[in-house]
């Protein structure tokens, strides 16, 4: 309507007439460096997911599964028996799938000797990249190292006291007990070992369940025993096998953990005749019918938008209230020059200067 003028109640005052705090203008600065370094945290978990874990019961019926083996034992091959039994009285030679090789026994400097198992949780991706499946060797022919026409040539060859077993076995899927004993005093043989020849230390290279990957960590890799007091002792290992299950971009690894007690049995205090034990060594193991499925999930793009969105504006909520009760309790504990608004540098002037 002509004639009648709008009447503001509260006036906007011009920018040229406000004061601007340089401590406002740091607290500023830190709450966007703080904003950056969320949204640059957010991107890399869209970007490379995260780990979750989730246990199942076992979604398949396995009636067999690998035991792979590889290990130095202080006795001559000819003397070494090799048996699985299960809880369903299968007995199993495993001397006939598994390769015995000669050798001098020896200890290698870096295995853990005597020592309680290693136990760690591998991450996600040391298993995918180090689950790269294999085979074990073939036999080395010892006859490559000497001249068979130089019957001489024999005697420059080292002491082969010790034996190579190594290979895969497969058994079936119940609760069960890999034997190395020796021949003629574990199971009735044409053949009977002296007992001065019987020495069950040893060293194991390689032990795990499902297929074979040789870079993966077990329990019970590089790891010897030995009792030169009682040379005939019995090393019995009880193991617990969980199907593990790892899933990462497309990619699947199904393997096999396990955790792992011991215990030794000897003649000379009467643990072995109380136990059941003959001199040797024994893996016991059991499957739990639980499996572990670790899996890397990642977010749908629109469910990172709604997530970075709310944690910005929770931040720059917090922050805001932060900044005004900080600023109150100065103004109140010090004294109002004290503020983060306070400028002491521009001096008042009127508006019509």
């Amino acid at each position: 309507m002509a004639g009648l003028r709008t009447f503001d109640a509260f006036p906007k005052t011009e920018e040229q007439y406000k004061k601007k705090s340089s401590k406002g203008g740091l607290s500023s600065l830190l709450t966007y460096l703080f904003l950056i370094f969320i949204c640059y945290t957010e991107f890399g978990i869209y970007f490379g997911g995260h780990v979750e874990q989730q246990y199942t019961v076992d979604p398949e019926v396995k009636e067999n599964v690998q035991i792979n083996l590889d290990l130095y034992v202080n006795m001559q091959c000819q003397y070494l028996h090799v048996n699985v039994r299960d809880s369903t009285m299968d007995r199993k030679i495993a001397s006939e799938e598994l390769k015995f090789e000669d050798m001098p026994f020896f200890i290698p400097f870096d295995v853990r000797v005597n020592d309680l198992p290693h136990v760690i949780t591998p991450e996600m991706d040391d298993i995918l990249g180090e689950a790269i499946p294999a085979d074990f060797r073939e036999k080395v022919d010892m006859r490559n190292y000497y001249d068979e026409n130089d019957p001489e040539s024999f005697h420059n060859l080292p002491e082969f006291n010790g034996c190579h077993i190594f290979g895969s076995i497969p058994v079936n899927r119940v609760a069960g007990e890999l034997q190395i004993t020796a021949k003629g005093v574990g199971y009735r043989d044409f053949q009977t070992t002296p007992l001065e020849s019987i020495n069950f230390a040893h060293v194991i290279n390689e032990f795990s369940y499902g297929d074979f990957y040789p870079y993966i960590d077990n329990p019970l890799d590089a790891s010897a025993k030995f009792d030169s007091a009682d040379p005939q002792t019995a090393y019995v290992y009880y193991t617990s096998v969980v199907p593990t299950i790892y899933q990462k971009l497309g990619a699947e690894v199904d393997t096999n953990q396990y955790s792992i007690s011991e215990y030794r049995y000897h003649n000379d205090d009467g643990s072995m005749l109380q136990s059941g034990y003959v001199p040797g060594i024994f893996f016991r193991y059991n499957f739990e019918s639980l499996s572990i499925v670790v899996m890397d999930k990642r977010l749908t793009f629109l469910q990172f938008v709604v997530r970075l969105v709310a944690i910005i504006s929770f931040a720059v909520y917090i922050a805001s209230w932060f900044f005004t009760l900080t600023d109150l309790f100065l103004i109140n504990v010090m004294g109002p020059k004290w503020s983060l608004r306070y400028q002491p540098d521009v001096q008042s002037h009127g508006i019509l200067e």
